[in-house]
């Protein structure tokens, strides 16, 4: 069957007008692309359908296409089949927010590391119990990396210190996206250019009043002051003039992460 016909399926199913009793959801596209596929997708698979294994040329199963949509049934199982990626089902659930309640794998991890649990870190839905911050992909991010971001650390973390493949922590994260807590202490932690917590935060003006390690240095010399000065964050009553002095054989700009 061509590519036409099977797209003209496609289409009656979108719109609702695949006739009654209609049993070839094998029928593929030059992708592999059922129109079981395209059903999942809809939520018009019967309540029967039992190939969810069925997968296209990249790996794509029909319970991939269902668990985006929301549309698998409740009893399914099968959360690890993956892609060629290693992109599991439970992925594709939990990045459109539709993991079921009580699911507990969030260590299937696709062909990078990137766990179930960055994946729902993300977008804030990781349960209140979750224990697993240190959980790291093959670069080094840290569940508790994605959540910093998106300011959904539990309260009392402190793991702080975790850091990625080329040192950049968890307060690191927390601090680029201004998410630190009140009580936050730890402005010596550095990446591996000696880059601080101190030096990221006081780009936005995020530090506390009172902050007092204006001489925290980077590997090449930059000050905390040298950069709040360059943002114009530095307060009205800074009085550690001699942290400005800048060596001309050093830049001042601070570093793209």
């Amino acid at each position: 069957m061509t590519d036409n016909s099977v797209q003209k399926y496609f289409e009656m199913l979108r719109e609702g007008r695949l006739p009654e009793g209609f049993s070839r959801w094998d029928l593929a596209d030059h992708r592999g692309w059922t129109v079981a596929h395209e059903a999942a997708r809809w939520g018009y698979l019967p309540s029967d359908f039992s190939h969810w294994d069925w997968a296209d040329v990249y790996g794509v199963t029909v319970a991939h296409a269902a668990a985006a949509y929301g549309h698998l049934p409740k009893d399914f199982q099968h959360w690890e089949w993956a892609n060629r990626e290693g992109w599991s089902v439970a992925h594709a659930a939990a990045k459109y927010g539709h993991l079921p309640e009580g699911f507990d794998r969030w260590d299937l991890a696709d062909h990078e590391g990137w766990t179930v649990a960055h994946e729902v870190a993300r977008r804030g839905r990781l349960p209140k119990d979750f224990q697993h911050w240190d959980w790291a992909d093959q670069y080094g991010r840290t569940v508790a990396h994605v959540a910093a971001r998106r300011g959904r650390l539990p309260e009392g973390f402190n793991r702080w210190d975790l850091a990625n493949s080329t040192g950049w922590t968890v307060a690191h994260a927390a601090a680029e996206s201004w998410r630190l807590p009140k009580d936050f202490n730890q402005w010596h932690l550095a990446d591996h250019r000696g880059w601080t917590v101190a030096h990221e935060a006081v780009q936005y003006g995020y530090l506390p009043k009172g902050f007092d390690q204006w001489h925290l240095t980077d590997k090449i010399g930059r000050t905390v002051a040298q950069i709040a000065e360059q943002y114009g964050h530095l307060p009205w009553d800074f009085d550690r003039w001699d942290l400005l002095e800048k060596d001309d054989n050093h830049r001042s700009d601070a570093p793209s992460c």
